[in-house]
């Protein structure tokens, strides 16, 4: 029976530490400069879709944006998808063109996605980008986004940065923390080992030859990692350019953000334990290096969640010291050190100006909401694509 106990235990603490170990290294790897990517190509026509449900009071700054960087031969294309608003009328007085989609029963921002991909296959352009329809898109990010992509081959990702509203709560604020090492920390270490990196949901172009073999017409909540792992499997995975930002706001309201972190956390725990095992194995089959570090990166839990599991993991390894002898309890501490090591570097080089050591209390609350995440609520969010409500919302159905 302890023979079996110490298998397990050490089956356990090594699938619990190569996860904290991985975080580490890419949190510094960030620290390393980021070489530049050029668009050195120009892409001869680019058609932009914006998915949208439910949008009509938010749409309007995003598609001033992109319309300001479009030039004559480029689209703008707007998929309503399930909407109940004034989403495709406003899309079309800002110019753009509108595919309404009506299917109660394949709601996603995949289907979205697909969506307007089979409608482009009669006259397609050269490459494709994605914006959502309540983000700022920074100047040039467009064409910048489409140049790496065309040069490169490859899907291009902008930064993508999640700003705390104005006056948001220190709750939001360790969100924005969390946010960061995410999307930028471990995006920019993930690029500086092997130049790649992953879909962020927002602010991607790719060329056509390659976007229009790919089936995102799923249902899962985290189609952002969906899409990293088939371009991966496709073998061209996404390159990161950090020149192109792409700028968007938490909610204010507390019940929304537990929304939306409910989706992002169950859909990425869903990704784990559906995809990303299968992916990690082929790329061990085909030796392919960036596919084997992305399919490493989406096992990667939230950090609550991973420092929970390194919490009980420690534990049981204490218990076990009598009869499983030093070394399970010292694997799992070093990767337990490397793992805060790896929080407070990325808290004091990226984090400080979202999250100001003033604020640091709010951690206790935010890890308690945490219970509403992963609660029966949370559990039932993170099943559809609802529109997250932000400030200003009048609390229309979504």
């Amino acid at each position: 029976m302890s023979t079996v106990f110490i298998i397990l235990l050490w089956g356990v603490v090594l699938a619990v530490s190569a996860p904290a170990v991985l975080f580490a290294i890419e949190t510094l790897a960030a620290f390393l400069p980021l070489p530049r990517q050029t668009a050195s190509a120009t892409p001869s026509s680019v058609a932009v879709v914006v998915p949208a449900h439910n949008e009509g009071s938010h749409i309007v700054t995003t598609l001033h944006d992109l319309r300001a960087q479009l030039r004559q031969q480029d689209r703008l294309i707007v998929i309503a998808d399930n909407c109940t608003d004034d989403t495709a009328a406003i899309a079309r007085e800002c110019g753009a063109e509108v595919f309404v989609r009506v299917a109660p029963d394949h709601r996603g921002k995949g289907y979205a996605l697909q969506y307007a991909i089979d409608c482009l296959r009669d006259a397609p352009p050269q490459c494709v980008a994605f914006f959502d329809a309540d983000c700022r898109v920074g100047e040039g990010a467009l064409h910048y986004l489409a140049g790496v992509a065309t040069a490169t081959g490859r899907p291009a990702q902008a930064l993508n940065i999640m700003n705390a509203p104005d006056g948001a709560g220190p709750e939001t604020r360790v969100s924005a923390f969390a946010w960061i090492m995410i999307n930028r920390v471990r995006m920019i270490g993930l690029s500086n080992l092997i130049n790649v990196t992953r879909f962020t949901g927002v602010g991607l172009a790719a060329p056509w030859a390659l976007i229009s073999r790919l089936d995102f017409a799923v249902g899962d909540i985290t189609e952002d990692l969906m899409m990293t792992l088939k371009m991966a499997a496709a073998g061209t995975p996404p390159v990161l350019a950090p020149d192109a930002q792409v700028t968007s706001f938490f909610p204010t309201a507390k019940d929304a953000g537990v929304t939306q972190r409910a989706r992002w956390e169950h859909g990425s725990l869903e990704v784990m334990a559906r995809r990303a095992a299968p992916a990690m194995l082929r790329g061990i089959l085909r030796s392919d290096i960036g596919l084997m570090l992305l399919a490493a990166d989406a096992m990667i839990p939230p950090l609550v969640v991973l420092g929970a599991a390194l919490s009980v993991s420690a534990m049981l390894s204490a218990f076990a010291l009598g009869f499983a002898g030093v070394g399970p309890f010292a694997t799992i501490l070093t990767a337990i050190t490397l793992f805060a090591l790896a929080l407070v570097a990325g808290w004091l080089r990226f984090g400080r100006v979202v999250l100001p050591p003033s604020q640091l209390g709010a951690l206790a609350p935010f890890l308690l909401q945490k219970l509403k995440v992963y609660g029966r609520r949370g559990r039932a969010s993170s099943k559809t694509w609802t529109r997250t409500k932000r400030g200003g919302d009048d609390g229309a159905a979504n």
